[in-house]
C-alpha cells in the first residue's frame, strides 16, 4: 500500500511539475485553521494551504466546507506548496484589511462587520436602545416613552437583526 501511495505522490509531482498552471481537483476531507486536507484520487495530502501566503495574517481567508470539491495549484510545482484557488461550498469566508473585518458563516447563517472601534451589531443594538426610551419635547413637557405598539415593533426589529448579524 505504501508502494502505490508513494507512487502516487511521484506521479501527482510530475503532473504539477510538468505544467505548473495545471490545476489538481480534490475533496477536502477537514479543515484546520488556513490548511486543509485534501483527497485526490486515493491520495489524501495534509497541509494544503488555503490562503497563497503563511504569513500568519487572514487578510482573506475562504474556508471550503468539508466533503466540497476544491481546485489547487502549486507555485513551484511541488505537492507541499500546493493551494486551494477555488470551492464549490464555502463554509466560512473572512476578510480583514486595515481594522475592517468581514465574516460570512454560512453554518451559523450570520455575518459579522466590524472595525476597530464598533460593529453592525452593536450600532444596531444602540440603535434599539434608543428608539425604545424615545422622548421628545412637546408644549405639555417631555413625552412619555413610545407606545407599546411602537415597542413591538422595535423588539421585532431588534430580534430580525440577531438573526443574521453576529
Amino acid at each position: 500500500m505504501n508502494d502505490k501511495v508513494a507512487q502516487l505522490k511521484r506521479n501527482l509531482q510530475r503532473i504539477i511539475a510538468a505544467n505548473p498552471n495545471l490545476p489538481v481537483d480534490g475533496v477536502v476531507q477537514a479543515v484546520t485553521g488556513d490548511v486543509c486536507t485534501v483527497l485526490v484520487g486515493d491520495l489524501e495530502l495534509s497541509d494544503v494551504r488555503l490562503k497563497p501566503t503563511a504569513d500568519g495574517e487572514d487578510h482573506l481567508l475562504i474556508i471550503p466546507k468539508t466533503g466540497s470539491r476544491v481546485l489547487m495549484l502549486s507555485a513551484d510545482g511541488s505537492i507541499g506548496n500546493l493551494t486551494v484557488i477555488k470551492c464549490d461550498v464555502a463554509e466560512k469566508i473572512i476578510y480583514n484589511e486595515n481594522g475592517l473585518q468581514v465574516e460570512i458563516d454560512s453554518t451559523t447563517g450570520k455575518v459579522n462587520v466590524a472595525n476597530n472601534v464598533t460593529s453592525l451589531k452593536d450600532l444596531f443594538e444602540q440603535l434599539a436602545d434608543i428608539l425604545k426610551t424615545l422622548k421628545v419635547y412637546t408644549p405639555a413637557g417631555p413625552s412619555g416613552p413610545p407606545l407599546p405598539d411602537t415597542v413591538a415593533k422595535i423588539v421585532m426589529f431588534e430580534n430580525d437583526f440577531k438573526t443574521i448579524l453576529k
